[in-house]
């Protein structure tokens, strides 16, 4: 091993003692709820452009970066000492299997041991986009200022620079776009504390000011146009990716009157939307949703009106049927809706979940049939779509027959989430990079694909066959075939492919 390559150092604290075990074996298939180590190694690195700081650059968005090393043995090889096994989790979540200079990243595990410091609390961790957030940037910065120094780093130019209009009178915020997130990435290893010169002043009086960058993710999310709720805060994620929370902290995100109606008009909206193609589903707060919020509820169900039993019964129809609505419009939407649940998932909350495409949880989730303890059977989803979600009737019974608890470790083995990840900040983030990655395939393909497969569910396979050919008899005729063949054959990313919106 050898000692770290170009670059300054920062201080002796960052790039401490050479290593002098043996490199690791390949990265296993999966690794567990944190990593046994916050040491891990980092294979396919440019060694002609990437050096310790450029490194740590990449790695401190997702925790402490303790140390930089890269090995003499293995070109294109390094080893980085994370604050802790979380954080390593974090860093392989997000980075492994990206690309930077056109060579594919392999971050796993490392089984060297590691005093593990303590995690600074602040830390932003942010899944890899294809937009960075600069700040402390001179106050007069330009978009030629950003071209001029990427031609100077050798990197690519960002397709669009937007300079916000903030209140500092040192500094100046905005966001920097690229075509891909490999060229983000790339230009983050290069770009991140860079000095940066104040135009209004010579370098003689004035050294400059150190820009740094973050990768917008979970926490650098704007809200969306048209969409303005009581129970619900609905942001632009990224590009083509809508993140939908239910936004009622301070009543563990309880289902109230409100919140029963705007889910309804919320996606609808998105069901419309020519620039969405993937939704995030999440909880605000400390937990994913209590469930139904019976106090704002009690005089809708207690004392429903109506002056016999017919009435009141046609009146107590109509209020489930318009409840079960608040689900399925999730599933009728044609847009993959991913589910990222932490904490507790009671009542309504698995009525929600089930009635979308993908489940994530934290390692903190559990999930409650609950309606039985509150003296009514579940009748906005549950019983109709969790057999067909985890395919065993007798868990199912036995979970709705006495509202026990069905804890993150469980449901991953029935089958009822997908993942399962250490904390609500790593899910979010894995959820978020999962949309983005449906986002940037067909929209036509993805679309239909979730069209067939609710049809499928629900029909034998001689009707689905005749479906999906009456289906693709007019989708074959798309142009996203050609475009999507087409990149494949020429090796490129289809994040790099512009398809028309749907």
């Amino acid at each position: 091993m050898g000692p770290p390559v170009g670059g300054h150092r920062r201080g002796p604290s960052r790039y401490g003692p050479q290593y002098g075990h043996p490199p690791p074996p390949p990265p296993p298939p999966e690794y567990g709820p944190h990593a046994d180590s916050p040491v891990l190694m980092v294979y396919g690195l440019d060694q002609s452009k990437m050096n310790c700081d450029r490194v740590f650059n990449v790695f401190c968005l997702y925790g402490n970066v303790e140390k930089v090393k890269f090995m003499k043995s293995k070109p294109g090889a390094a080893m980085v000492e994370m604050a802790d096994g979380y954080a390593v989790d974090r860093a392989i979540t997000h980075l492994n299997n990206n690309f930077m200079f056109g060579q594919k990243l392999n971050v796993c595990v490392s089984k060297q041991p590691a005093i593990m410091p303590e995690q600074a609390a602040k830390n932003r961790i942010q899944h890899p986009s294809n937009v960075l957030h600069f700040f402390n940037a001179p106050l007069e910065v330009t978009e030629e200022n950003f071209f001029e120094i990427c031609d100077e780093l050798g990197v690519k130019r960002p397709s669009s620079v937007k300079v916000f209009s903030g209140k500092s009178e040192r500094s100046s915020s905005g966001l920097l776009e690229w075509e891909s997130k490999s060229d983000a990435l790339e230009t983050l290893g290069f770009l991140n504390h860079y000095q940066m010169k104040n135009p209004r002043l010579t370098a003689s009086n004035y050294s400059g000011l150190s820009i740094s960058l973050r990768l917008t993710g979970s926490s650098a999310q704007e809200e969306a146009p048209d969409h303005s709720y009581e129970s619900l805060r609905v942001t632009s994620a990224q590009k083509h990716v809508l993140h939908v929370q239910l936004n009622r902290p301070n009543k563990r995100n309880a289902m109230n009157k409100a919140f029963w109606r705007e889910m309804v008009e919320c996606f609808n909206k998105i069901s419309r939307d020519a620039d969405c193609r993937a939704v995030v589903i999440s909880g605000a707060g400390k937990m994913f949703t209590a469930g139904i919020d019976l106090m704002d509820l009690a005089s809708d169900i207690l004392q429903p009106k109506g002056d016999d039993v017919a009435r009141i019964s046609w009146y107590l129809r109509d209020i489930i049927t318009r409840y079960q609505e608040t689900f399925s419009v999730i599933e009728k939407c044609p847009k993959p809706v991913i589910a990222a649940i932490h904490g507790g998932c009671i009542g309504g909350g698995v009525d929600l979940i089930t009635a979308c495409d993908i489940r994530y949880c934290a390692q903190d989730a559990f999930f409650q049939v609950k309606e039985v303890d509150v003296g009514l059977a579940a009748d906005v989803g549950t019983l109709q779509r969790l057999p067909k979600v985890i395919g065993n009737q007798s868990l199912v019974n036995e979970l709705a027959f006495t509202a026990r608890k069905m804890m993150a470790d469980e449901a991953l083995g029935c089958g009822l989430v997908s993942r399962v990840f250490p904390d609500k900040e790593v899910m979010l983030d894995a959820a978020l990079a999962l949309a983005a990655e449906i986002s940037s395939k067909s929209p036509v393909a993805v679309q239909s694909t979730k069209v067939n497969l609710l049809y499928s569910r629900n029909h034998s396979v001689a009707e689905s066959l005749n479906y999906v050919a009456s289906w693709n008899m007019s989708m074959l005729q798309t142009q996203d075939i050609t475009k999507s063949v087409q990149a494949v054959t020429e090796n490129k990313e289809l994040k790099s492919v512009t398809f028309s919106k749907l």
